[in-house]
Formats: C-alpha cells, structure tokens, sequence
C-alpha cells in the first residue's frame, strides 16, 4: 500500500554532502587562500571530507584537524575561526541530491504529505533547507535541538506524525543511517527505506526490505 506521508532525512538524504563540501571547498579557498601556502581547491577538498566524517564526527575534532594539516603560510587561525566560518557558510553551500527536486514534485502532486526530521542545530539546518529551497514542498520540519530529543528516539517521530496528523503506519520514513534514520523509523512504526552507500548496516539488525541507491529510485519504488 502507498504511504499517505513520507518523512525524510536530511543530510544525505536530500542533499549531497560531497557535493556541499566541495562547493564549500570554493568558498573557504576565497576566504583564506591568502593565509595558504599553495594548495588547489580539489585538495582542500579532499580534507574536508576526511576530516568531516560523514558529517558524524565532531565539529571541534574537524576543525582542529584542518587548523593542523592544512598548509598555512603563517601561524594557522584559530580553531574557532574555520568553525565561524563553517557555520556561516557551510549551510548556504547545500546541493540536492540528483533529482530530489523532481521526486518532491511528483510525491506532493500525488497527495501525499512531506516533511523532514534531522539532527542538528535549528540555525544551520534551517539554512541548509533555505539553501535548497523545498519549505512549500513540506508540512513539516523537526529539527533535533529544536525539540529536544535526537532520532533515534522513537519519540521525534511521533513528533513528526503528531504535525501532519498521520499514523505511523501510513508513513514512509527515507534516510541513509541504519540506527538513526532505519532502526530509529521502525521501531517508532514507521516503514523505512533505507538509501545504501553512505554507511554500512548495522551488524545483528535485520536489513529493511525497501533498500534504494538514491532518492531518484523512490518514485519507482512507488510506481508513481
């Protein structure tokens, strides 16, 4: 049976994080390439997405990474400066995934219902959001600090469907951590799907049985 709404995750899921960190990259070479010694923009890229973690490794381990390995032709800034510029800028540097736009359209012409539920901090996932410009596609947004409380704990799920008045089991949930997003969805009772390639699932945890590359393969999923 088709799901009447579908929640999503957000990072990884509806944007590209390589994609958003190499356009970051263009953006951090513009702003401190006077304090480098040579170093090209692929490279500083590179970095980041060691450094980065998937997004899943802290921010304070991230950025005293860089302050030690990049090139720097003086004395490297402080830590917290590449971190002021991260939260600045980082979020507007956001790129959607291959044909999330596409998908979004279709879902909502069908009358099913959108939203997001995401960890993360209100300010830089809003503006990550903004960045992609999908607010009119969704009846709901749930941010983990804005609610106080992280997927994934069943309870911002029933957030989430408490907002857009939907059962859990008429509710589809698309992201790409197995314990956050898949286990998190399930165990709330929503059905999930799990986007393969970012992370490795979970050892001891059955797979789910909707499994996609990319979000592009829903609307086939769903043979809408």
């Amino acid at each position: 049976m088709a799901p009447r709404a579908i929640l999503f995750d957000l990072d990884e899921t509806l944007t590209d994080r390589s994609q958003s960190l190499m356009k970051y990259s263009y953006a951090f070479m513009e702003s401190f390439h006077n304090h480098l010694n040579t170093i090209s923009t692929e490279e500083v890229y590179q970095l980041f997405k060691i450094a980065d973690g998937n997004g899943y490794r802290s921010r304070e381990e991230v950025f005293a990474l860089l302050t030690k390995e990049l090139p720097w032709a003086q004395n490297p800034p402080e830590s917290f400066r590449i971190s002021e510029h991260w939260a600045s800028t980082f979020p507007r540097c956001s790129v959607a995934t291959t044909g999330m736009y596409k998908v979004l359209e279709q879902l909502k012409s069908h009358g099913i219902k959108l939203g997001i539920i995401t960890n993360g901090g209100s300010f830089s996932q809003n503006r990550k959001i903004d960045a992609l410009g999908i607010r009119e596609y969704l009846s709901t947004i749930i941010i983990s600090e804005s609610v106080n409380v992280k997927k994934p704990d069943e309870k911002i799920f029933a957030i989430a469907l408490e907002e857009i008045n939907m059962c859990a089991s008429d509710t589809w949930y698309i992201g790409d951590h197995p314990v956050n997003d898949i286990l998190g969805a399930a165990s709330a009772g929503l059905t999930p799907v799990w986007i393969r390639g970012i992370h490795p699932w979970t050892e001891g945890h059955d797979e789910p049985s909707y499994q996609i590359d990319s979000i592009n393969q829903l609307l086939s999923l769903l043979q809408v």
